[in-house]
């Protein structure tokens, strides 16, 4: 059971049914996140705490590797947050907008495929 400081309230871990995993940051130099996409990242994490319904941290993970770039060491944090929810949220499971079709159809050829005309 997890105590909320200050409060009464608890959070009680047999209720959670819905875990989601946030990641801030990354440890491949590969794709390093921007300023504005770990602003992003954060959002979210502050988004799953303070709007209904309210999660709570169960957990952390914590990631890093160090780079050497000539003399220099370069250190590379990466932290998943484990929040954990009473009932999955309703925005995290509405589905995210399909692109448009990259195609124009031709309505002659539908019309061959409909009406079978030659």
């Amino acid at each position: 059971m997890i105590t909320s400081q200050g409060s009464s309230n608890t959070f009680d871990l047999t209720n959670v049914s819905y875990v989601h995993r946030v990641i801030v940051g990354s440890v491949d130099p590969q794709s390093l996140p921007s300023e504005e996409k770990k602003q992003q990242q954060m959002a979210e994490v502050n988004r799953c705490l303070n709007e209904p319904p309210k999660g709570k941290i169960l957990g952390m993970e914590r990631s890093f590797s160090i780079l050497r770039i000539g003399e220099h060491q370069v250190v590379l944090e990466a932290v998943a947050y484990h929040i954990g929810f009473q009932r999955t949220p309703y925005w995290l499971t509405q589905p995210k907008p399909q692109a448009k079709p990259k195609f124009e159809i031709d309505p002659d050829k539908v019309e061959q495929m409909i009406g079978g005309a030659p």
